[in-house]
């Protein structure tokens, strides 16, 4: 109710809330989004909220997947501009394995340039396990391949 309260004011709008509604607005306009790291779903400090879990069936519910007819990210383009269709959201959190779960999502993104690809460094400290392949391939991918990621770091 209070983050509806915040987007039908205008005002007062917090980061979380911020965060739902260019995540929203994206897979509206047919572009994946997909968010990894560490306790992604519920977010650091709990702002984020992105997957609801039910605590007597643990069944999860991510709300900005009903926005509209959620399409496959295999779907054609002009099947995902259509007004009532949106590209899916996906939120997953991942093991304390920060040096695999960047590479994946720096492979991700290669594989899929029109997708909002995000990783979460939990804590700034989180990154240093991961600072190869940010060396050797994020940082220098560009000049040794000629190929170039769209992958977005929180840290």
């Amino acid at each position: 109710k209070a983050r509806q309260a915040m987007a039908e004011s205008g005002t007062d709008i917090d980061w979380g809330t911020a965060e739902a509604m260019a995540f929203g607005s994206l897979l509206l306009e047919g572009n994946h989004v997909r968010l990894t790291g560490q306790d992604v779903q519920r977010g650091t400090f709990s702002h984020r909220h992105s997957v609801v879990k039910c605590q007597e069936t643990d069944e999860e519910y991510t709300p900005l997947n009903s926005l509209a007819r959620v399409l496959s990210m295999s779907a054609p383009l002009e099947e995902l501009l259509k007004s009532d269709t949106q590209a899916q959201l996906t939120v997953r959190n991942s093991i304390l394995s920060e040096f695999a779960v960047l590479g994946f999502e720096h492979g991700y993104s290669l594989e899929n340039p029109n997708a909002l690809v995000l990783w979460e460094a939990q804590f700034g400290d989180f990154v240093n396990g991961a600072q190869v392949m940010l060396d050797q391939f994020i940082a220098a991918g560009e000049d040794k391949w000629l190929r170039q990621s769209g992958l977005v770091m929180l840290l």
